[in-house]
């Protein structure tokens, strides 16, 4: 099921975007082509699965001296990482809400070379954490043999297991994430809930047993009074888990609700304490010191305080977070590629959405990408280096993960230095418009400060020392980070250049191009002509059969009057009367003309109130009693008295008129018509119908009645007359007060036509 697009979406740009110059592309057209059905709770979820990793519990094999100050550093790592980065993000979302934030406000405060480059810097992490993902479902698989046979794993072991794993669930969050959002959201939902449980299960095995009379396995002392490196090095590796507060708002322009990221800015922080303190308690409190560093040690947690089968059950949960993850990773880091194709930095193919709303093609990119990443890294890898063992995979997997780490905190330090930027640069419209800010300036440049050291510390921490230096010595371990993370962001300069390395080959073709566009713009000017050279000719085709009967009428009475000089005053007032209601004719079809000429300008002053539909209706139908009971026929008026509509109350009444008219022309006498008006309720509207018993119109003259002049070939050449402009007159107006106009009729004769249109309920 196709994905339901806003049809009133309009761009409109906040105060700061008003000011800051002509708006991207990507700006503009996100709404119209991304449906908006991101909700509250679905920006919290994305928030969860990004940020909360449940194996970053495990941080004290880092600093295996560290004990109760672990619990510390969480708070001082939220509070002086996290916290700054939620309160800045926020602060440029209200500023520029967009999808791709990252790459919109540095290319705001920093121009479109460095907003790609920071885009890039935010981007390519995600894909390598779509590996993490796969490895992380290996751990918990692995995890799960532990609790069930009590030994170490003896599947998964060999790389090309492990790639097998990995390069399924890459397909399959792949294909997941070309669904429909909503159904996606609906799923992670689901899974997000099982986790939140898994992890409060967690940090409960940890109560549980101290209840049951055992000490904590680390005990909850300080190891020592002195600050040491392991002190630094606990803190780097805290910053690195807490990545990733901005990503959910790469998709804040799909949002429905106003402001639907306060939930998770406000409530964010807080989330992630809580959830990584229970975490490391269960961890800490429950397992034994030599194996509480393993990824799966909660599931140890969950086995030693609840049994095997509910660390089974928290394994599983995990497994299906990690797949969900990928898929939310997939979705959230394809908004970046989406946006910067529809700005022209990267080739336009990618800003391509398929039945569903979804930017597939991007999608599919980043799929292709981590594929080839895991086909690198557990098959070509270990046959090139056969001497490196089952150790290879390890080895590439760590130092892929450390480079995403110092990547993205290059990304958070361009984040850090968005804000000052932006706020320096409108100065004077946030002086005048201070609601616009979140915190006193004072605070927002401390934040970004506070935030920028932190970030940096986070890199430092990262190249300081291996994360395992049995597999990784020090100074390779620094060797080969420095090139990695060397290679990726020159990829992200040459990526950002993309552009300017286009433009010698657009120069050659600009020539090419320009003679094409003015041929196209002759054949449209050519088809223009010949479309008005043809609706010339119809309008003195039909006019001249319109002006000349009632023109006819007037020349002979006027000729009989200038003859028989000895009539009676009764004859002479008749062909007077009589002359008189041919040039009311004339009157009316020259009125017909004119306002098919100024209708334009009449649809832009209407004066929309509103009105009580039956009571119009009512009025319209008594200027023709004459003709209805000369022709023996009723008119019904089935129309609810309360029924009210925004219309223009005089446009209205010609609408009727010119509809009732017809029904009356182009029907029997002694056959009925009936008026009608329901409402719609899920389009709030009210659909009113004229229906007859006349000759109906052919299904395929049906649309071609509404254009200009057009009559059908039947009454062209028969006694009923009209001008061809009373359908097309109704419909632009009824089109004006926001409605559609429109018939029904099978063409069979006697079977009659309905026409009806639509108006705004009250």
């Amino acid at each position: 099921m196709k994905e339901k697009k806003s049809s009133e979406w309009l761009y409109i740009p906040t105060t700061l975007q008003s000011v800051a110059g002509s708006p991207l592309r990507s700006e503009q057209r996100v709404g119209e082509l991304l449906p908006r059905v991101f909700s509250r709770m679905d920006m919290l979820v994305v928030f969860i699965a990004i940020v909360i990793f449940i194996p970053n519990a495990s941080i004290v094999q880092a600093t295996q001296g560290a004990r109760s100050e672990t619990y510390l550093y969480w708070a001082i790592g939220v509070l002086t990482f996290f916290l700054p980065g939620t309160i800045v993000a926020a602060q440029l979302n209200r500023f520029m809400p967009v999808d791709g934030s990252i790459y919109v406000w540095t290319h705001r405060a920093l121009g479109p070379l460095w907003g790609f480059f920071a885009g890039f810097c935010a981007w390519f992490p995600g894909m390598l954490v779509l590996l993490a993902c796969g490895t992380g479902t290996i751990t918990f698989f692995q995890g799960i043999w532990v609790q069930l046979w009590g030994n170490e794993p003896g599947w998964l072991i060999a790389p090309w297991q492990q790639g097998i794993v990995v390069l399924c669930v890459l397909l399959l969050a792949g294909w997941l994430a070309t669904l429909p959002l909503s159904l996606i959201m609906k799923l992670a939902k689901s899974i997000i809930a099982l986790y939140a449980t898994a992890i409060f299960a967690v940090g409960l095995a940890g109560v549980v047993w101290l209840v049951g009379g055992h000490g904590s396995q680390i005990p909850l002392t300080v190891s020592s009074g002195e600050f040491n490196e392991q002190h630094f090095v606990l803190y780097g590796v805290v910053v690195l888990a807490l990545l990733g507060v901005e990503v959910p708002l790469n998709m804040a322009a799909e949002t429905r609700q106003p402001h639907a990221t306060r939930l998770f800015l406000r409530w964010g922080p807080l989330i992630v304490l809580v959830a990584y303190l229970l975490g490391t308690f269960g961890v800490m409190t429950v397992v034994p010191q030599n194996v509480s560093g393993l990824p799966y040690s909660t599931l140890t947690a969950i086995n030693v305080a609840f049994g095997v089968p509910a660390s089974v059950l928290v394994g599983l949960i995990f497994v299906t977070f990690f797949i969900i993850t990928a898929v939310l990773y997939n979705v959230t880091f394809a908004r970046i590629l989406f946006v910067s194709a529809l700005d022209g930095r990267l080739p336009a193919r990618l800003a391509s959405v398929n039945r569903y709303g979804v930017p597939s093609r991007a999608i599919n990119a980043q799929t292709v990408i981590a594929l080839v990443i895991a086909l690198f890294t557990y098959f070509v890898g270990p046959i090139l280096y056969p001497e490196e063992g089952f150790s290879f995979a390890s080895r590439v997997y760590d130092v892929f993960q450390a480079t995403t780490s110092v990547i993205w905190c290059i990304s958070m330090v361009i984040l850090f230095l968005d804000l000052p930027l932006l706020l320096r640069r409108f100065r004077a419209v946030l002086t005048k418009s201070s609601k616009q800010l979140l915190a006193p300036v004072w605070v927002l440049h401390l934040c970004c400060v506070v935030g920028g050291m932190a970030s940096l510390l986070g890199i430092w921490a990262t190249f300081r020392s291996s994360w395992n230096s049995q597999l990784i010595p020090d100074d390779q371990w620094r060797i080969n980070l420095i090139i990695t993370t060397f290679v990726f962001l020159i990829i992200g300069l040459i990526g950002s250049a993309y552009p300017r390395l286009l433009s010698n080959l657009e120069e050659q073709t600009a020539a090419v191009r320009e003679n094409a566009r003015l041929y196209d713009e002759l054949q449209i000017a050519y088809v223009k002509l010949s479309e008005l050279d043809q609706l010339k000719d119809a309008f003195i085709t039909s006019a001249s059969h319109e002006l000349r009967t009632p023109l006819t009428i007037v020349q002979g009475y006027l000729e009989l009057l200038r003859e028989m000089e000895d009539i009676t005053p009764d004859i002479r007032q008749e062909f007077i009367a009589k002359a008189c209601r041919a040039c009311d004719e004339l009157v009316v079809l020259q009125a017909n003309i004119m306002d098919a000429s100024r209708l334009q300008l009449d649809a832009a002053t209407l004066c929309i109130t509103p009105v009580a539909i039956k009571s119009v209706t009512s009025a319209i139908v008594e200027l023709f009693e004459a003709l209805t009971v000369k022709d023996q026929r009723d008119i019904t008026v089935d129309i609810d008295a309360h029924l009210v509509v925004q219309a223009d109350e005089a446009r209205l009444k010609q609408i009727l008129h010119n509809l009732i008219s017809n029904a009356l022309r182009y029907s029997p006498p002694r056959t009925p018509i009936h008026i009608a008006a329901r409402i719609e309720e899920k389009e709030r509207m009210v659909r009113i119908s004229v229906s007859d018993r006349g000759l109906g119109i052919p299904p395929a003259k049906q649309e071609a009645i509404f254009d200009k002049f057009v009559r059908l070939e039947r009454d062209m050449h028969g006694t009923v007359r009209g001008s061809g402009l009373g359908l097309f007159i109704s419909r632009q107006l009824v089109e004006a007060m926001r409605g559609t106009l429109c018939v029904e009729s099978s063409g069979i004769e006697n079977e009659g036509s309905t026409f009806f249109f639509t108006l705004p309920l009250d």
